[in-house]
């Protein structure tokens, strides 16, 4: 279900980005899209088959991942959005978001 975060994102650079989207782009985002469906209705299904299950915990699961998985494009389609103008090197950005994450978990974890 997380591949969804593809199709969100290239929707959302296409729109707010104006990035164009070419034939075989379309056509691996319905491919993609075809199989987070097809992995949603079985989860779907498989929930409505047992006879304790409380109904709609897959569904309710499903909609929070969409809601995060928007979210988390939104982050991406901002981050480019905003250093658009500057070349940063990979490993750079990387090592610099994983340091302010030990940094902001190592002030948090004690205190929860």
């Amino acid at each position: 279900m997380r591949g969804i975060i593809v199709v969100i994102t290239a929707l959302l650079s296409r729109f707010l980005l104006g990035r164009k989207q070419y034939a075989f782009h379309w056509l691996s985002l319905f491919l993609i899209v075809a199989g987070v469906a097809i992995v949603g209705f079985a989860s779907l299904l498989h929930d409505s088959d047992k006879p304790d299950s409380e109904g709609g915990t897959s569904a309710t699961g499903i909609i929070l991942l969409l809601i995060s998985q928007t979210l988390i494009s939104g982050q991406l389609i901002s981050e480019e959005k905003i250093l658009e103008g500057y070349y940063l090197d990979p490993f750079f950005m990387v090592g610099i978001e994983g340091f302010w994450g030990v940094f902001i978990y190592a002030i948090l974890l004690p205190i929860f």
